[in-house]
């Protein structure tokens, strides 16, 4: 999953490839990770989002589809509700601290 995160994840077909039902899949994997696959993918796009934002100067808008969100605003509203800070904030913030 963490190689294609930028893509939609059918977690039927992660769980086949796995040979597992997914409702096996999606238990194994919060017990072994303590997040559903869904928690781990959006923590995931969104540390990849921080590390696109600290080190270039890649738009917003671009970041978010390299990172798997449907368009910017999705990305916004995310990132924003999970760090506090919209993105481009989190950017300026993070760039006055190095």
């Amino acid at each position: 999953m963490a190689d294609h995160m930028a893509d939609p994840i059918d977690l039927g077909e992660v769980a086949r490839s796995c040979r597992v039902s997914r409702g096996y899949f999606i238990d194994a994997f919060n017990a072994s990770t303590g997040l559903t696959p869904h928690q781990w993918l959006i923590r995931s796009r969104l540390h990849r989002a921080q590390e696109l934002l600290g080190s270039t100067d890649l738009p917003l808008a671009e970041i978010a589809l390299a990172c798997g969100f449907c368009d910017q605003s999705h990305f916004n509203r995310t990132f924003a509700r999970r760090t506090g800070e919209t993105p481009g904030r989190w950017r300026r913030i993070a760039r006055r601290a190095i």
